[in-house]
């Protein structure tokens, strides 16, 4: 009987396959298209910078100064986004918000506390920042080599302020909601909200077409749900941590892609499939023109984990 649910599940996934499943490794190379770095004011003042190979930021300038929402994956990178703010604005950075726990969100923070700028992140973002900094350097050493980007400038920076779960700022007249809703993608993970301007930039939890990283969920269906509840808000434009600008019909298009992959993932380990054995089906392959497919190696390696310990491959505390 087994072996019959085991052939039954394989038969499934080589249904949906395309070819041979990429095996990416762990240390953080870019296999990405080069596709050009755009920046986009998607309200007065309000701007979205699209970096296709790497993660996004988004800026507010307003008559009090700059607020920053994510500083990248290395100095010299973050040394390229204050560039592409002064183009926009020679107004102080006077504070940044940092998302998600992720390297390539935060590794930056550096330069912008140089710019004299106040750092805000959820307190589970900040024990996290703190107690997996070891792992990001080690998840960011391929791609550090691959740039010629010394590591060791990389440092951590904590953030100066942590909130619970909302923190409204007012900034030169105009208003930014902070939002903790439960972890999706991380624990920790913010959405910050311009109400006003009916735009979320939702960090971690939300790129549009790009597969995202699983090793932290602490569950899969609390992100789910936490997609659909963002795609209920009054917004119109959902900026994400990676992916171009999106709308209501990408946030529950990547619900529906997540809750794709639980559910194969559940059915795989649950007929007796090994983490070998579902590499070899080439799985999910509908979505293999999504962005970072080919780290899907990684995220099976991962949700296999989870769904087989009850733990995250990256758990936090």
């Amino acid at each position: 009987m087994k072996r019959l649910l085991m052939t039954a599940c394989a038969a499934m996934l080589m249904a949906i396959a395309g070819g041979a499943l990429a095996q990416a490794s762990g240390t953080g190379e870019i296999e990405e298209k080069n596709i050009p770095i755009k920046v986009t004011e998607v309200a007065p003042g309000l701007f979205f910078q699209y970096h296709h190979e790497e993660s996004n930021n988004a800026w507010l300038v307003t008559d009090a100064g700059v607020l920053v929402i994510d500083t990248r994956q290395h100095p010299r990178r973050a040394e390229e986004l204050l560039a592409a703010i002064r183009k926009t604005t020679d107004k102080p950075v006077r504070w940044v918000i940092n998302t998600h726990a992720h390297g390539d969100h935060y590794f930056g923070n550096s330069v912008f506390k140089r710019e004299g700028a106040t750092l805000i992140a959820h307190r589970d973002t900040a024990g996290m920042m703190q107690a997996l900094y070891p792992l990001e350097q080690k998840r960011r050493q391929g791609y550090f080599k691959q740039r010629g980007f010394d590591p060791k400038e990389a440092v951590l920076v904590m953030p100066d302020i942590t909130f619970d779960s909302a923190l409204t700022l007012n900034i030169g007249g105009r208003s930014v909601e902070l939002l903790y809703l439960g972890a999706g993608q991380n624990p920790g993970d913010t959405f910050v909200r311009f109400p006003k301007e009916r735009v979320l930039f939702a960090g971690g939890p939300f790129s549009k077409n790009s597969w995202p990283n699983p090793s932290f969920t602490p569950s899969m269906a609390n992100w789910v749900s936490l997609l659909n509840k963002l795609a209920a808000m009054d917004v119109d434009v959902y900026l994400g941590g990676h992916g171009d600008i999106g709308n209501k019909s990408d946030v529950l298009r990547q619900a529906k892609m997540l809750e794709d992959f639980d559910r194969g993932m559940r059915e795989a380990v649950a007929s007796g499939m090994s983490r070998e054995e579902i590499f070899k089906t080439s799985p999910f392959a509908q979505y293999r023109d999504v962005r970072n497919y080919y780290r899907m190696n990684l995220f099976i390696n991962s949700y296999h984990h989870f769904l087989t310990t009850g733990r995250p491959e990256n758990a936090y505390p």
